[in-house]
């Protein structure tokens, strides 16, 4: 169970690293995360869409632990 809790950890921060980059990249646009979320849903982008409008679950410059086998 301890490598699949690691996965899923690993998940999450990449889901966080993309919808952040997601988000930067709206700001560059000059979108509101509301806007960008309207768009992105709009092209059935829904999981990010979602995502955007809430903080990261996980913290983006924290370190994975080391995984153990």
């Amino acid at each position: 169970m301890a490598k699949e809790l690691q996965f899923i950890k690993g998940v999450d921060k990449l889901h966080a690293f993309y919808t952040e980059n997601v988000r930067m990249l709206a700001h560059a646009y000059d979108l509101t995360d509301e806007e960008a979320a309207r768009v992105l849903d709009n092209f059935d982008y829904r999981n990010v869409a979602r995502s955007i409008l809430n903080p990261p679950r996980v913290d983006l410059m924290a370190d994975l632990p080391e995984q153990t086998q």
